[in-house]
């Protein structure tokens, strides 16, 4: 084995772990995760985003105890104050912390308290935006480690070496781990290869989150992929290379939480329909024992009749698109490598299949201006197609973002976190601070007014599953707001 190789010995560990009801405690070092709260707002009828047991900390869970270890996932999406975190994991030996995009500054002030309680206990980052910026959050919090990528080889070998087992190997040998040395200097390990046999990830554990324990779960997240093939310049990926589960493992997880008894899924892949041979075993394999409604990101050129139909046929609720603007030119800055054309086609083919569509708006780019704005509001009178508009903001670790930093548009880092964690995707982010103009064409009232023009066909357009028709409001009503940290 190689240094930039992953272990075979921690594969084979992982992919002979007990399923989740099958997992018994049997080490002493009780482990703890923690979920931030998320500011972001959703569609009406999409609130259940918010409360169903997200994917990486209930596969996490399962990894941890089918590892051996105590632990408890504490669930704080509802509450937003870091301050609730005190004392309530004064029990545990180790606590990990997902930071997803918006979690920087309540991340930073838990760290803070947890480190008041107990300075010496280990405390690990992960998740998308600890493995974007995995220095500077090291520098910015007193976290100890930070695990980039893929996590479950990482942590694993993260957690035999704290805990000093029997597989145990040296910190600089864990690939995929940034951390601290005795002198305090911030150490960066080779990074991790990404896993290519996915049917080895444990199957996620529902019943780590205490809202769910005993009880049904209505709805829930899945992924039969990890990566995606495109390259957009906005889109941060943990995970670039696209590698797929067999469609009999996913088959076997769906056969698991059934038992559930959820009614609706939501597939995390980026783009659902990279492969439509694969698409169609999907199909004809697993929904044959089934029912539950789903949606699913997809590609505006990756779908076709025979494909959508099947999929409706199966469930299919909605297919989001990432379609963020009609215009050629900012489209191109994106690398989308998509035309204005081909959403047409594609909402057209759904009208005539009857499958609800949503189409993801950007607004703001650097090279927007009047024109193209004017344009997108055109096409999203003309459609009404819409289901999300956002402003353009700069996420760590995309090409736009380290675009940003060489021309001076970001010029503080930490400030962009910070406005980062005010984000709410609402007409009044404009008006936060650190919010970055990147487009020198429009004035904010004027991006203000195409937002709310564009929103208002959102407000009117609830998309709650339990629905199935295309049903408008008669008049416009604002999504209900979270309370920011």
């Amino acid at each position: 084995m190689t240094s930039s190789q992953n272990s075979p010995q921690t594969i084979c560990r992982i992919a002979a772990l007990p399923l989740p009801h099958e997992a018994v405690p049997k080490l002493t070092t009780p482990i703890a995760l923690l979920v931030p709260p998320s500011v972001f707002v959703v569609p009406r009828g999409w609130e259940w985003t918010h409360s169903a047991p997200f994917e990486g900390p209930s596969i996490l869970a399962a990894l941890i105890k089918g590892l051996g270890y105590p632990f408890r996932l504490f669930d704080q999406r509802e509450y937003f104050d870091p301050e609730d975190i005190r004392g309530i994991a004064d029990g545990y030996d180790i606590v990990g912390i997902s930071v997803w995009g918006d979690s920087f500054s309540y991340v930073r002030r838990v760290v803070e308290i947890l480190k008041e309680e107990r300075p010496e206990r280990p405390i690990i980052l992960g998740g998308p935006l600890a493995s974007a910026i995995p220095e500077l959050m090291m520098k910015t919090t007193a976290a100890d480690f930070v695990v980039a990528g893929e996590g479950e080889l990482t942590l694993t070998e993260l957690l035999d070496h704290l805990t000093a087992n029997e597989f145990a190997r040296p910190l600089d040998t864990i690939l995929g781990l940034t951390w601290r040395d005795d002198s305090d200097t911030i150490r960066h390990n080779a990074p991790r290869p990404q896993l290519t046999d996915l049917d080895i990830i444990p199957f996620q554990d529902f019943s780590a989150w205490d809202r769910f324990k005993d009880k049904e779960v209505p709805e829930l997240y899945l992924s039969y992929s990890r990566g995606c093939a495109c390259n957009c310049t906005f889109c941060y990926r943990a995970f670039p290379k696209l590698n797929y589960k067999s469609v009999e493992r996913v088959k076997r997880e769906i056969d698991y939480y059934s038992s559930t008894g959820f009614r609706m899924a939501w597939w995390n892949d980026l783009t659902f329909v990279t492969d439509r041979t694969y698409v169609h075993r999907l199909m004809k394999t697993i929904f044959e024992h089934h029912q539950f409604r789903w949606t699913a990101f997809s590609r505006v050129t990756g779908l076709d009749e025979e494909t959508l139909v099947m999929m409706k046929e199966n469930g299919l609720d909605i297919v989001l698109y990432g379609m963020e603007s009609v215009s050629s030119s900012v489209l191109e800055s994106y690398h989308k490598g998509i035309a204005k054309s081909a959403m047409i086609e594609t909402i057209q083919l759904h009208r005539k299949c009857e499958v609800k569509i949503g189409g993801l708006f950007i607004i703001g780019a650097p090279n927007d201006n009047q024109e193209s704005m004017d344009e997108l509001v055109a096409f999203c009178n003309e459609f009404k197609e819409v289901t999300r508009v956002k402003y353009l903001s700069a996420l760590p670790g995309t090409a736009f973002y380290r675009q940003c930093l060489r021309d001076g548009l970001i010029t503080d880092e930490v400030k962009h976190l910070e406005w980062l964690s005010l984000e709410q995707s609402v007409e009044e982010d404009i008006d936060q601070p650190g919010f970055v103009k990147f487009t020198s064409h429009l004035t904010r009232n004027e991006l203000r007014a195409i937002y709310r023009d564009i929103n208002y066909r959102i407000e009117i357009r609830p998309y709650d599953y339990r629905i199935q028709d295309n049903l408008f409001l008669d008049e416009a009503e604002k999504f209900r707001t979270r309370k920011p940290c």
